[in-house]
């Protein structure tokens, strides 16, 4: 087996917004780190996530199928284990993989990764210092619910969903109130998980840097609790917030309007602390994304080591009225993502072309020339696909300017009563709301969605073209999983 194959160091981050980064322009928050990587490497401008949900977004990454073929949909669902991974092909190719932060698995399975520092192992570390975080995890901007239940599977607590086997938090009742006059957590910047996973991973570094690995570092920040040490979240006081007006939201389908009208009716302070502590934990985890790289670059690794920079899905950062992910938007489902090899691709260069994340996968198999991939099964698994998505975006990583595919694809909420499925073109986005009214976006004329052109006559041809080619990539008619309910998630219901 060749020796000299390159290393391969994901990073990712939680719920970043594509377009808060200073390599994108001008940002609120600064990312002198996650320029660093850009610097170094090719960013991809129109990068798209599968699903805009943590668990169904990552799965899909992982294994390079879509979230109705893996059936992982939404946080309370489990990847099955017979399902290849990335994490998988590196291992039978060789490479030592490892995984260290939040990848949301929900059970005990590692799914190919080797060497696992989970949340879990975080909280051993705190030990009683547990107590400040599970405060961040009840005082949570979006609504009292948390606080009553100190339950939040979305930011790890618990780690692995049936922990606490139907029985409710051990923290229920024994956590403190937040006035959220202030985003500073009680914990120090070095006992924060985001750091926990930059040191680690720095260790993981120097310990296996002689042979090859693959390692995913993967922070929580800027994903809740909204909490930042008490040095970043002065730079970001709550008071000084400014709250967008949503505008005419007539257009928009009725979930839409109902989502933002619920976010405008709650308190301002809540929806400002939103805001101020989101900012303060991008830049928080910009500063320990620098200092993995530190480590990355003292160790000698820079030569012989891919590096990605990516994140599960968005955030809507209060535009269009709106907070959190959970719709179609950009905001919501568009990815910051940057592909960083100096010895072999282009640097501090930009590419426009649409990809899906979904092609992380096979991309990174070219890369490494540890392709190809196998099976989407490892052991015979009735209704698992025959192959994972090839929509790889190998050639664009060599040759930014070429054009890339004509259109990229995400759904959302396929067990619900509106399921969301959309494709985008170069130039327009087609939502088709399954139950309730359709959306089409001129992005390029139109980049903040503001105008919703469906109902437009002269659009309907438009609307019928794209709706067929959505219709030829997953037909909502055939979706299994409309009105059901995972098994984690009835536990929980109903314990």
């Amino acid at each position: 087996m060749p020796t000299d194959r390159p290393n391969v160091l994901l990073i990712m981050t939680d719920q970043h917004r594509h377009d808060l980064m200073s390599c994108a322009g001008e940002s609120i928050v600064p990312t002198p780190n996650i320029d660093r990587i850009a610097r170094s490497g090719v960013r991809f401008t129109n990068a798209y996530s599968t699903y805009p949900v943590c668990v169904a977004a990552r799965m899909a990454m992982l294994t390079g199928l879509y979230a109705h073929q893996t059936g992982v949909i939404d946080n309370t669902d489990y990847l099955d284990w017979r399902y290849r991974t990335m994490a998988h092909h590196f291992a039978d190719q060789g490479y030592l993989t490892g995984l260290i932060g939040k990848m949301h698995f929900g059970d005990a399975h590692n799914h190919g990764f080797e060497y696992y520092l989970s949340i879990n192992d975080w909280l051993m570390y705190l030990g009683p210092n547990a107590h400040h975080f599970a405060n961040e995890i009840a005082n949570n901007p979006h609504g009292n619910s948390f606080f009553n239940s100190v339950f939040d599977t979305g930011a790890g607590f618990p780690d692995v969903y049936d922990l606490w086997d139907g029985k409710g938090s051990p923290w229920s009742g024994k956590v403190m109130k937040n006035d959220f006059r202030s985003m500073a957590s009680e914990l120090p910047a070095e006992d924060h998980l985001d750091m926990f996973v930059a040191r680690e991973s720095g260790k993981f570094l120097q310990r296996y840097k002689e042979q090859p690995f693959f390692l995913c570092a993967s922070f929580m920040k800027p994903h809740t609790p909204l909490f930042a040490p008490a040095e970043w979240a002065a730079k970001y006081p709550v008071e000084d917030i400014t709250l967008l007006d949503p505008g005419d939201i007539s257009r928009y389908p009725e979930h839409i309007q109902h989502r933002i009208k619920t976010y405008s009716g709650l308190d301002p302070l809540l929806r400002r602390a939103n805001l101020s502590g989101y900012y303060a934990c991008l830049d928080f985890v910009d500063h320990c994304i620098g200092r993995l790289l530190d480590d990355f670059e003292d160790a000698g690794l820079l030569d012989n080591t891919i590096v990605i920079y990516t994140s599960d899905h968005g955030d809507m950062t209060h535009q269009h009225g709106m907070q959190g992910k959970f719709c179609l938007f950009d905001a919501s489902i568009k990815v910051p993502l940057i592909v960083s090899y100096p010895k072999a691709l282009q640097q501090d260069t930009v590419c426009t072309a649409l990809v899906e994340q979904l092609g992380l996968y096979p991309t990174l198999a070219d890369l490494t020339a540890t392709g190809p991939v196998g099976s989407p099964a490892r052991l015979p698994m009735s209704g698992a696909p025959s192959a994972i998505q090839d929509v790889r975006f190998t050639d664009l990583v060599h040759a930014p300017d070429l054009p890339g595919p004509d259109a990229v694809f995400s759904e959302y909420n396929l067990r619900g009563d509106n399921c969301q499925y959309m494709i985008r073109t170069p130039q327009y986005k087609y939502i088709h709301n399954d139950g309730s009214t359709n959306e089409l976006y001129d992005v390029l004329n139109d980049p903040e969605e503001n105008i919703n052109q469906a109902a437009d006559l002269d659009r309907a041809p438009l609307c019928t073209d794209l709706r067929a080619q959505l219709l030829d990539w997953f037909d909502p008619q055939k979706n299994p999983f409309r009105g059901t309910i995972s098994d984690a998630a009835r536990a929980v219901i109903n314990p």
